[in-house]
């Protein structure tokens, strides 16, 4: 679909007359994360959209220096606008996904029934601090950095899946977008823009809409810290929260048997 920042790659499934869903992926990888959620979602009865992030998957990579939440925000609400899928959407969010959900909640108030947010950035996450992290935001200094760096270690997930046989798969997935020109640049502009900032005001306005939310956190999540989860916990009380002992970051791809069920539920209810 031709939007106005460029072309987004995208996937619309399900009964056209069933509840409507989009999920939102996080950077490490891109829609195909959804594989072992989409089929079961759909087997739900509900309406089922995918799509890849500006700067991941087969959607474009535009020439920005920031990739900010604005960017993200204009290509959801335009891709809804051209499907003509009505409001309000039932949204799920995992990693940054999960704070650009909570971002187009913020700015597009009524839009969004309920929010699912896994394994979610909120105001912390490992290596968003610190000298290298700073380093990587500096023209020039950034893109010399980052050419230091091969392309299967950036495609790396041992931090965020355990299963080595299902890492290897979505690995061999991940290192396919760097045949694409422009990936590399637009990792930068991801980390350069807002998108992976402090959400705590974000959240703040789920709460003030009453919007009703899911939680899932793996307890051997290595980029996302138990306490950040805590404190998103006490900042909006009403919170459904399931923690998955042993799980890791991409626990709905890893363990879909434990994620499903719950978040089926919760957007069925």
């Amino acid at each position: 679909m031709e939007l106005s920042a460029g072309v987004t790659h995208y996937e619309l499934r399900g009964d056209t007359a069933g509840e409507r869903v989009v999920l939102i992926h996080g950077n490490r990888a891109p829609y195909v994360t959804w594989d072992n959620t989409i089929e079961d979602l759909c087997d739900a009865g509900l309406r089922v959209l995918r799509y890849d992030l500006f700067g991941h998957g087969f959607s474009d990579r535009p020439e920005l220096r920031r990739y900010d939440h604005h960017l993200y925000n204009t290509q959801l609400a335009e891709l809804l606008n051209r499907l003509e899928i009505p409001h309000p959407v039932l949204v799920v969010g995992t990693s940054q996904g999960g704070s650009i959900g909570a971002c187009f909640v913020s700015e597009h108030p009524g839009k969004v029934k309920k929010l699912a947010l896994l394994s979610r950035l909120f105001d912390d996450f490992e290596g968003s601090r610190g000298v290298i992290a700073s380093l990587v935001k500096t023209p020039l200094i950034g893109e010399l950095l980052q050419q230091l760096v091969g392309d299967s270690k950036i495609a790396d997930l041992s931090g965020a899946i355990l299963s080595a046989d299902k890492k290897t798969v979505l690995e061999n997935e991940v290192a396919k977008q760097f045949r694409f020109r422009g990936k590399r640049r637009a990792i930068l502009a991801n980390w350069r823009g807002d998108a992976l900032k402090d959400a705590v005001s974000w959240y703040e306005s789920v709460r003030e809409q009453g919007i009703q939310t899911l939680l899932t956190w793996g307890t051997l999540d290595k980029s996302i810290p138990g306490d950040s989860m805590n404190r998103l916990r006490d900042l909006l009380p009403g919170i459904e929260y399931h923690e998955l002992e042993g799980a890791g970051h991409l626990a709905h791809y890893e363990f879909p048997d434990r994620i499903n069920p719950p978040l089926i539920r919760f957007l069925t209810s």
